[in-house]
């Protein structure tokens, strides 16, 4: 099983490129959480691919929350690894899915690997810079192979946290701080369609009258909402106008 967690598109495509690979069933995260369904049962022998996005150096919330609720029961025969998908940070997301599993089932996951890619953070970022998105994806394309091979060859490696416990303290509260649902606006251009809505993966959005409304003070700040909509009427603070919209060319929302 591959388990994906991912709102623009780039820990999909990671997902399906993995599964052409190695024949194991794609399971997107989002989906599971927002059916309630939490069964992670695996075959003697089964493969566990959880592929994880970075978010200030961080898991996102809905992945710990997904996770802490999952019905998930580990052997030594099953291999387990992590495919970290980040922009310029990787962080310590590998040592806070350790700290899960060790947990819920004895044990921590086998492998992690690094996989660079586009970052959707328009607030820092302008995607509007096609250069910048090329580079990034080219990147995502070299390192794959590698990283199938070390999938199929159920290598053992593991990596090290980027940061110190004092920092990773201060970018769990800033990514706290930054999901608070009250920096999102949408303008007069919006139609109504509810994309938004339907994407959201923790129901933090529902349709008032036509409009968006974040009903939640928090989200997990995955963003897909400002990526997917329509008529980019949907702004994380000003930093974000002008900034562009993405989804990963290579896969299909």
């Amino acid at each position: 099983m591959i388990l994906y967690f991912s709102s623009t598109g780039n820990g999909k495509y990671a997902a399906e490129r993995i599964a052409a690979g190695t024949g194991d069933r794609v399971v997107s995260l989002g989906d599971a959480y927002k059916s309630g369904d939490f069964d992670l049962s695996l075959d003697p022998g089964e493969s566990l691919g959880l592929i994880l996005p970075t978010y200030f150096g961080v898991l996102p919330s809905v992945v710990a929350d997904f996770l802490e609720k999952a019905e998930l029961r580990l052997t030594d025969s099953n291999y387990v690894y992590t495919v970290d998908t980040y922009g310029f940070h990787y962080g310590n997301v590998a040592a806070e899915l350790a700290k899960i599993l060790r947990r819920k089932t004895g044990r921590e996951q086998d492998a992690d690997f690094l996989l660079q890619s586009v970052d959707n953070w328009v607030p820092n970022l302008d995607l509007t810079d096609e250069t910048y998105v090329q580079s990034a994806l080219d990147k995502t394309d070299e390192a794959l192979p590698g990283i199938i091979e070390g999938i199929v060859q159920k290598k053992r490696v593991r990596v090290k946290g980027e940061w110190p416990a004092p920092m990773l303290l201060m970018m769990k509260k800033a990514y706290k701080s930054a999901s608070r649902t009250k920096n999102f606006t949408v303008n007069d251009s919006c139609v109504g369609c509810g994309r938004c809505a339907a994407q959201c993966p923790t129901r933090a959005i529902t349709m008032t009258e036509g409009r968006p409304r974040w009903t939640k003070a928090n989200c997990t700040l995955c963003l897909g909402c400002l990526h997917v909509c329509p008529k980019n009427a949907i702004a994380y603070t000003k930093a974000t106008v002008g900034h562009g919209q993405y989804y990963n060319p290579k896969t299909t929302r």
